[in-house]
């Protein structure tokens, strides 16, 4: 497996593919995933060693103020990193950070992928089916909003829960990770995660990519029947896959032969 980094526009990207894929000085795959990470998730290269081959290739991308990246972590930076990650790789060129060489990737079929924390992110941005084929995610967290948080877990109680354990992980992350994630500490991060972000609000247009979900039944983090409610009320065409005996677990949740079986 080969790996590249770059910098496009203040985000970082790890590009992941075998070398068997390089013809001509050109990389080319079939599929090419694009990875956005949970929440201080930070996805090393020994996770996709088993997954590249010759069909399939990475970019793995850090949201705007966060680890390798510039800028400041906020939510509607977030949203930015989606799509200015399409954008990049949709140039099918970028300058290598190593030797500050320009390489060149050519592609069938670009799919987004997305884990945790990243699922509100990527299905609340606005992604063209005419760029991306599908959007795959994992044990998704997809509502924040109160107005959808109520319409999913109704149960008062189980909603103060559900913002209780929130904001307390909010102030984990930045006790914790406030140097990782330069931007936590702002206050509209408090504002999300409490539920009153209505930027937040999912709305699938026509125009967005086909979309599979993989989600543990045993997901004591995030309840499997968030996915099925998406799956009811924002887009009846989700695939949903749900998982037996299997928690809040990517490695466990990542099937590439499952995968690529839907696309």
């Amino acid at each position: 497996m080969e790996l590249q980094l770059f910098i496009y526009k203040n985000i970082a990207l790890h590009f992941y593919y075998s070398k068997d894929n390089v013809k001509g000085g050109v990389i080319n795959s079939k599929n090419i995933f694009v990875y956005f990470p949970g929440l201080p998730q930070m996805i090393d290269e020994n996770f996709f060693v088993n997954k590249v081959n010759k069909d399939t290739a990475f970019f793995s991308v850090y949201y705007l103020g966060s680890w390798l990246s510039g800028d400041n972590f906020t939510y509607k930076n977030c949203r930015k990193t989606v799509e200015l990650a399409i954008e990049f790789i949709k140039n099918k060129r970028g300058i290598k950070t190593f030797d500050n060489k320009e390489i060149a990737w050519e592609y069938n079929n670009l799919h987004i992928m997305g884990y945790s924390f990243s699922g509100n992110v990527v299905a609340s941005t606005k992604i063209s089916k005419n760029d991306v084929k599908s959007v795959i995610l994992f044990a998704p967290l997809l509502f924040l909003y109160k107005e959808e948080v109520s319409e999913y877990l109704k149960d008062e109680k189980a909603i103060d829960n559900f913002y209780g354990f929130s904001l307390f992980y909010l102030e984990f992350l930045r006790r914790g990770y406030k140097f990782a994630f330069r931007g936590i500490e702002e206050k509209s991060w408090n504002k999300y995660f409490s539920g009153r972000e209505p930027k937040s609000f999912i709305k699938i247009d026509k125009n967005y990519p086909k979309i599979a979900i993989f989600h543990g039944k045993s997901d004591e983090k995030i309840n499997y029947r968030s996915s099925l409610f998406f799956q009811k009320e924002k887009n009846p065409g989700t695939e949903i896959i749900l998982m037996d005996g299997i928690g809040h677990d990517l490695e466990k949740l990542f099937d590439i032969n499952q995968i690529n079986k839907l696309i």
